[in-house]
């Protein structure tokens, strides 16, 4: 997922039963939480996070052209990635906020990433010849 996507993501995740105007006064109120919060994020926090990406990037891609009913389903699959991945909205929205900027962030996110999938990639059978 690239950085402009985590982006689209948070955007996608903060959207989630925000109208547009709470979701400015949220965003005001809570940016320097956000920051300070963005320093300590926990490793098990960026291993979430990437995990959680991962499954949110194909939804948040496709509602571009989503009717209102499938925006509604895709924010009830998003609400469950995160409660699966452990995550809150608000946590999410800040990394991904943050690595936009932060080159440390993006680097921890990205080894997260590789992290998480290598399990998988062992995991896959090979296909048989």
């Amino acid at each position: 997922m690239t950085r402009s996507s985590w982006f689209g993501a948070a955007a996608l995740v903060a959207a989630i039963g925000m109208t547009a105007p709470t979701l400015a006064v949220a965003q005001t109120q809570t940016a320097p939480a956000q920051a300070t919060a963005a320093a300590t994020f926990t490793d098990a926090q960026v291993t979430a996070f990437a995990a959680a990406s991962t499954e949110i990037d194909p939804i948040s891609q496709r509602l571009a052209s989503a009717t209102p009913e499938q925006r509604t389903e895709a924010a009830t699959q998003i609400r469950a990635i995160l409660q699966r991945h452990s995550l809150d909205a608000n946590t999410y929205n800040a990394i991904a906020t943050q690595a936009q900027t932060d080159t440390a962030l993006q680097a921890r996110v990205t080894a997260a990433r590789a992290s998480t999938a290598a399990p998988a990639a062992a995991e896959t059978p090979p296909a048989p010849n």
